[in-house]
């Protein structure tokens, strides 16, 4: 059943504010079109697998029994792929829970280990000491924090997924896959179906970064020579804007004497009154000029200007 409805009925009386909750686990069109698929990859496996099996069976059994082998064969794997592909919604269910499910049984197995090996107080205080070394050593704090946002933002992907970006008529989603912790925040690696590109992913980064709890969200290609796969990058802190100690620092010695060195006395203004005036008028100030060599009017010599008359214009 894909629809389960909690909730006060519509046609009770007597209540105030009456209204119908319901959850949705899996969506009607999403169950049928796998339904659908599944039968149709039922028939082709059947007789595709049937036929191989049969020709392979004729070796070794007579053609009259190598039929029947033929269509067992073909009916169970048939079968088998069919009843995977029906399934299918429930196990991306079960899979964007897995990491939650796994912790819980991992958890409860070890409690039910040790208590059948110790008693019940010696197992409280493993766990004990457990939670207590990962809430006050600040490291393995950070990394437990990290693992935290790992497994919320996989939810909080597939719910912007959901709300917001289009699908197609039988519902299917981007398939999301494992996150891991980066000196940021988080990296998911998502695989688009068919219908999604990169630059659709990056028209809704905005609201993706609102709906993660994010400082911003990036997107790149997690393949070359494949545009399917994508890395979004959940950016939570700027690590570029903190102190980082350098180990340069260590190396250098310490027992060296400081050195008093002289500062040169440099002069706050120019007196002006100290630079004697020179008239340009006065022609025994003027630089002396360089024997055999005329004074240029204009890159031209005074010589050349007056005894050509093709200059009297200059």
């Amino acid at each position: 059943m894909s629809k389960r409805t909690f909730g006060t009925p519509a046609n009770n009386r007597g209540g105030i504010g009456r209204r119908n909750s319901s959850v949705t686990v899996i969506q009607a069109n999403v169950h049928y079109s796998y339904l659908r698929t599944a039968k149709i990859t039922f028939y082709v496996v059947l007789v595709v697998v049937g036929i191989f099996a049969a020709v392979i069976a004729t070796y070794y059994l007579p053609p009259l029994a190598a039929v029947p082998v033929g269509l067992a064969a073909g009916t169970l794997i048939g079968g088998l792929v069919a009843s995977i592909i029906a399934i299918w919604p429930v196990l991306r269910a079960i899979w964007w829970w897995l990491p939650e499910i796994a912790l819980v049984l991992l958890l409860i197995g070890c409690w039910v280990y040790l208590q059948e090996q110790t008693n019940p107080i010696i197992t409280g205080a493993a766990y004990a000491s457990i939670i207590a070394g990962c809430g006050l050593v600040p490291a393995s704090r950070r990394y437990a924090i990290a693992l935290l946002w790992c497994l919320i933002v996989r939810h909080r992907l597939r719910t912007c997924f959901t709300s917001f970006l289009p699908t197609d008529r039988h519902g299917h989603l981007p398939f999301i896959g494992l996150a891991k912790p980066t000196p940021v925040g988080e990296r998911v690696w998502v695989w688009l179906r068919p219908g999604l590109s990169l630059e659709q992913i990056e028209t809704q980064l905005g609201r993706i970064a609102v709906a993660c709890w994010a400082a911003s969200v990036t997107v790149t290609k997690a393949r070359a020579s494949n545009s399917a796969a994508i890395y979004l990058d959940i950016k939570r802190r700027d690590v570029l804007s903190g102190l980082v100690g350098s180990p340069l620092t260590e190396a250098l010695p310490t027992d060296v004497p400081a050195t008093t060195r002289p500062i040169a006395t440099v002069p706050a203004q120019l007196d002006l009154a100290d630079v004697p005036d020179t008239d340009d008028a006065d022609p025994a100030e003027r630089p002396a000029r360089k024997a055999g060599r005329p004074q240029a009017i204009g890159g031209t010599s005074a010589k050349t200007a007056t005894d050509n008359p093709d200059l009297d214009w200059i």
